[in-house]
């Protein structure tokens, strides 16, 4: 799969959750084979989920470095998914994969995909935030 393939399947797994109102996606490229992608997901209760990855396309295909996957409501953070080597994480089994809790508490998670998180927001979010 070639980069833009990737992004051809992130829009699609966006536009098939009913749940999206609106998106925005940023394509930085910094080679031919290495792009940043950013975008922000709006969502039919306001909240956002503003995300980013990090890739590579290799001979294994399109490998991801780095994301952060942060849904908020206002400037309130819901929760962030992300694979930062944070320090405060080192404990954790799954480190450097983690998910940030509303209250400030940091658990264990596994490396994540936007449909995955997408799902979560649908299943246990978006009439909660209502």
């Amino acid at each position: 799969m070639s980069i833009s393939d990737y992004i051809s399947k992130l829009e699609s797994v966006i536009n098939s959750f009913p749940i999206t109102v609106t998106y925005s996606l940023t394509i930085d490229r910094k080679t031919n084979d290495i792009a940043l992608i950013s975008g922000k997901i709006e969502f039919r209760n306001d909240a956002i989920l503003d995300f980013k990855e990090f890739i590579e396309d290799t001979e294994h295909g399109v490998e991801k470095y780095k994301y952060a996957y942060n849904l908020r409501a206002g400037e309130d953070i819901i929760f962030r998914y992300d694979n930062a080597p944070d320090p405060r994480v080192r404990r954790l089994k799954t480190f450097p994969y983690h998910k940030h809790l509303k209250g400030g508490e940091i658990i264990e998670s596994h490396q994540i995909e936007l449909s995955d998180v997408l799902e979560e927001i649908e299943r246990t979010y978006i009439n909660d935030l209502a």
